[in-house]
């Protein structure tokens, strides 16, 4: 449903056979989109629905009809497609019935969540941690236009950047700086699409709670075996050397030069209170 009312169209999930044609058509995007050189040997997708939802790809046809007489350049209405990470298969539904929402993401970085969406460049690089071995969820591929895009420099302040007028998309001006040896929490934050609708009336300009350019596609179910992980060894180990807890003496907020990083501090031999050292007159 928009911010102007009126009742939202539930999508259909149309289930897709491993053995087909469109099952591999529907992975193409994803194995196009990887970060990261082991994912391609790491992913194994195992099932697959197609979205259909004539409200919203009428709304994503209509996009792209405007933004062409607005006088867009056909690179600027390439399709192109995101991705958003689920581990609730209905919640990955309820997007191809409402499209992606305003306040989708904890990531702040490119711009207001209340009034844009963030979506993946990279199908690998989802979350802000790396993935982990017999990691499984949903992946849900979205269909964009991202129109004309500006780049804006990261924003850790409370204080978020506004969408931009005369723009449907920020990306950070670190973007193209992103490989695979950067870390996954930047690799993640810089790597997003800040997507967003402005709506224009007398008093002011207002948010579409769906972006109209970006239309859900199709849903896919994964599983994640990290090829690298040493197989267990088999030979039995002490209680005492099982017994292994990490103990955080402090986390927090770390600056460097314009940059805030949350890190912490991971000890093995636990909290011990001080003892008074002896000592000979």
């Amino acid at each position: 449903m928009d911010v102007n009312g009126g009742p939202s169209s539930k999508g259909v999930l149309v289930p897709v056979s491993e053995s087909s044609d469109i099952f591999d058509d529907i992975l193409t995007p994803l194995q196009n989109a990887y970060l990261y050189e082991e994912s391609k040997h790491s992913f194994r997708y195992k099932s697959a629905f197609l979205i259909k939802n004539d409200t919203l790809q009428e709304k994503y046809d209509a996009f792209r009809v405007k933004r062409r007489a607005a006088g867009y350049s056909e690179e600027d209405l390439k399709d192109s497609y995101g991705f958003l990470l689920f581990d609730d298969l209905n919640k990955a539904k309820r997007l191809g019935e409402t499209g992606v929402l305003t306040g989708n993401c904890t990531c702040t970085t490119l711009g207001d969540p209340s009034k844009g969406v963030y979506i993946s460049k990279h199908s690998d690089c989802l979350d802000l941690n790396r993935w982990y071995h017999g990691k499984s969820g949903f992946i849900v591929i979205i269909r964009l236009t991202k129109g004309r895009v500006k780049k804006v420099s990261e924003n850790y302040t409370q204080n978020f950047t506004a969408p931009s007028v005369g723009f449907d998309c920020h990306e950070s001006e670190q973007l193209s700086a992103v490989s695979a040896n950067t870390s996954s929490f930047l690799a993640f934050e810089r790597t997003q699409y800040y997507m967003y609708e402005l709506l224009h009336n007398e008093n002011n300009e207002m948010a579409q709670e769906s972006p109209s350019h970006a239309c859900p596609f199709a849903i896919v179910s994964f599983s994640y075996a990290d090829t690298k992980a040493k197989p267990s060894e088999p030979q039995a180990k002490s209680v005492e050397e099982k017994k292994v807890f990490y103990y955080l003496p402090w986390s927090g907020q770390l600056k460097i030069s314009s940059q805030l990083y949350y890190v912490g501090l991971k000890s093995t031999t636990g909290a011990l209170i001080p003892a008074k050292l002896s000592y000979e007159s």
